[in-house]
């Protein structure tokens, strides 16, 4: 339930030792004795009845506070909202568990000599060449006894 509508106009606007005035005229029951007399002091009957209703609309708001909201530390959790607008993309990340490539390794050991040639192409042993021209330039191949380069 909601707080109903105020029922009260500003009384007064004082402040400081005008208002401390106002205070001990209090403390000393004037207020009290006003209400007893409400047809020989109208003007301030109406003060009375003004203040009445104020400390009516204070004990509905207590009421409020106590029924509707309880002890007011936390209200109950409202619906969930939609779901709000996706952000930009971030910055690329890391390669994670692989890491960066690595730098190259070192060269390896040259191979061993061949078997020991001859420089004399009339002895050159032309029978475990291919027979065909190779696709790949600058290999030897027999052609029909004759050693030729691909």
């Amino acid at each position: 339930m909601a707080l109903a509508d105020k029922k009260f106009d500003d009384v007064h606007d004082k402040t400081g030792s005008d208002k401390d005035k106002l205070k001990d005229e209090f403390d000393a029951g004037y207020l009290s004795k006003i209400a007893d007399i409400p047809d020989k002091e109208p003007a301030l009957a109406a003060l009375v009845y003004q203040i009445g209703l104020m400390q009516e609309e204070f004990n509905e708001i207590r009421r409020h506070l106590v029924n509707d909201v309880g002890d007011g530390a936390k209200g109950d959790t409202g619906a969930t909202g939609p779901k709000g607008a996706t952000g930009s993309a971030g910055a690329k990340g890391d390669k994670g568990d692989t890491g960066a490539t690595g730098a190259a390794g070192a060269a390896g050991a040259d191979g061993a000599d061949g078997a020991a040639g001859t420089t004399d192409a009339s002895k050159l042993d032309a029978s475990t060449l291919p027979t065909s021209k190779p696709k790949t330039k600058n290999k030897l191949w027999n052609n029909r006894g004759v050693v030729n380069v691909s």
